[in-house]
């Protein structure tokens, strides 16, 4: 399926107020969580300086590639600034100071013992610039057994047992997908914002130290150890079955969660005689999978489009397994107005817009990723 055009970022859009506007962050990040982080920081109106050795982000040369430029990069990296320093050499590391000294935010994702080798510890840096909020991002945490391990985004989904959750009793295997990085970014993100209202509050620089393990965890708790809530509780695991369903053309998802939701799917089916009998079964976990086993082979019956319809019809939580390309022309993506297209000189290049609206505004993207040291000259002349 062809996605329809995306909407072209303009003028009017740059010119929207965003609440992070004179702020400057300095981010000296490779790979996702701090990219994707200070790029939220962009996405909201700060101005974003990324710093890179010679040789660049490694991520730009990561996975699949258009014209020689990463995607993956490409989409953590847009609306900033790129300049290119090698922190080995005195006069560039004098030259990172000096964009420090003058900066709101600095986050940096390097391994514990980087900062204090280039002489960037927090306690340097604090009487460099007494108003700095430096966000400090490491795999497993500033000290400990862990601490000078690479981390790896399913390293930290195997450690915080997220595989093992997820495989519900059969072969633990990781998503497709860099969950860890993109969650540590998003919390990292929130934690920036907050070192900005401390260093106010107390009008001294702050150090904010986290990690993906720390964030995961934190992430994974609230449901996936619900049967280590309580010390004492040594009940089986129990998981609430998500199944996806065949239709007659495709697949949907089923989510009715209270008895009058359970009794309308099967009038949706065309199956209320199956009401009581499921009804009687005292076991909820069972009652729940005979349920999503009786209404598989009528579903079979029609197409995904005209379940939803009826599901509709009937007010059952039900949804489409679309494809990533089948998402971007869902009718609800398009009335949000979710991505834009911007000119890149690979070519044309989709980006999504920053997920809030502020009195009704949407932050729409600005500008590609850049290229690496585009900024140079501009950052250092001024």
């Amino acid at each position: 399926m062809t996605s329809c055009p995306a909407s072209v970022a303009s003028a009017s859009n740059r010119a929207v107020r965003r609440p992070l506007e004179g702020y400057k962050v300095i981010e000296a990040c490779s790979y996702i969580s701090g990219p994707f982080c200070a790029q939220m920081l962009a996405d909201l109106g700060a101005e974003v300086i990324k710093v890179e050795p010679p040789s660049g982000d490694p991520y730009r040369n990561f996975g699949h590639s258009w014209e020689g430029v990463g995607t993956v990069w490409t989409n953590s990296n847009r609306d900033k600034k790129s300049v290119m320093l090698d922190l080995k050499s005195p006069d560039d590391l004098s030259r990172f100071k000096s964009l420090l000294s003058s900066a709101d935010i600095y986050i940096e994702n390097w391994r514990p013992h980087v900062s204090a080798s280039l002489g960037l510890s927090f306690d340097q840096l604090s009487q460099l610039n007494p108003r700095l909020v430096q966000l400090s991002i490491t795999g497993f945490g500033p000290d400990g057994e862990l601490a000078k391990e690479p981390a790896f985004d399913a390293l930290i989904q195997g450690r915080t047992g997220l595989l093992s959750y997820e495989a519900a009793g059969g072969t633990p295997r990781t998503t497709n997908t860099f969950l860890a990085d993109k969650v540590a970014a998003v919390f990292a993100a929130q934690m920036a914002l907050a070192g900005l209202i401390e260093r106010e509050t107390t009008q001294q620089a702050v150090h904010l130290e986290t990690s993906m393990l720390d964030i995961m965890s934190y992430y994974n708790f609230p449901d996936m150890f619900h049967n280590q809530t309580f010390v004492e509780d040594d009940a089986a695991v129990t998981l609430a079955p998500q199944p996806v369903l065949a239709t007659k053309d495709g697949y949907l998802v089923l989510s009715p969660v209270s008895g009058k939701q359970l009794s309308r799917t099967l009038d949706a089916v065309g199956r209320p005689e199956w009401k009581e009998e499921i009804k009687q079964i005292a076991d909820r976990k069972k009652m729940t999978h005979t349920f999503f086993q009786r209404i598989a082979e009528p579903l079979k019956q029609k197409t995904t489009a005209e379940w939803l319809e009826r599901f509709r019809e009937l007010d059952v939580p039900a949804g489409p397994v679309n494809e990533p390309r089948d998402h971007l022309t869902d009718p609800q993506v398009i009335h949000n107005e979710l991505y834009s297209e911007l000119d890149t000189p690979a070519g044309r290049v989709r980006a999504i817009r920053y997920p809030a609206r502020f009195n009704g505004q949407l932050l729409k993207p600005r500008s590609p990723a850049p290229g690496l040291g585009a900024s140079n000259r501009d950052v250092f002349e001024d």
